[in-house]
């Protein structure tokens, strides 16, 4: 009797141990899904008339906008609902500018950085993302030029300055730096 109660004991434990583990699984691929913005299928797509690069939208996005490879390694761009909805000019700039780290290569150098270990995502990248923005920066003022889409660079050029002598990010260069960037991309 007493051996029967003991199996009965370790086959519930072995069963609630199961049950919680997969609670748990169920839990973590759920908030993975609901918080990763490419897992997200019901985000809305927009068209990004700068590159043929899957571009979604995403309310209350903590960045203006992102360029990232989704979980099968594939580009995408992820811009803010409201930079859209409250600033059409500067989000096109946006668009280009994301457009741009992808084709420039500074997503898949950031990825090949994440191989390595360091203190932070951008240990390794760190001295480089302050060119990388100002590139990223010149690039879409290119592709604007070639889409007869001088608002977005104007409107590109008012937002950096606004940010001073601020850095517009962490390691990006300050808005003075990038608004005279793009000045100098405009004049050629």
């Amino acid at each position: 009797m007493r051996q029967r109660r003991k199996e009965a004991d370790i086959i519930r434990l072995s069963l609630f141990v199961a049950v919680f583990i997969l609670g748990v699984g169920i839990l973590c691929g759920a908030l993975f899904a609901g918080s990763h913005p490419i897992q997200r299928s019901r985000l809305p797509r927009v068209d990004n008339p700068y590159c043929d690069i899957a571009t979604y939208v995403m309310p209350d996005f903590p960045e203006q906008a992102t360029s990232l490879n989704d979980g099968n390694g594939r580009p995408v761009v992820v811009i803010d609902n409201s930079v859209l909805a409250d600033t059409p000019a500067y989000g096109q700039f946006l668009m280009a500018h994301e457009c741009c780290h992808h084709t420039l290569g500074h997503v898949r150098r950031y990825y090949e950085g994440l191989g390595h270990l360091g203190p932070q995502p951008f240990y390794y990248i760190r001295p480089q993302l302050k060119q990388m923005e100002l590139d990223a920066d010149s690039c879409a003022v290119k592709l604007l030029k070639s889409a007869n889409n001088r608002a977005a660079v104007d409107a590109a050029r008012r937002t950096m300055f606004s940010f001073g002598d601020q850095p517009t990010g962490a390691y990006y260069p300050t808005g003075i730096e990038r608004a005279e960037n793009i000045n100098r991309a405009a004049a050629e």
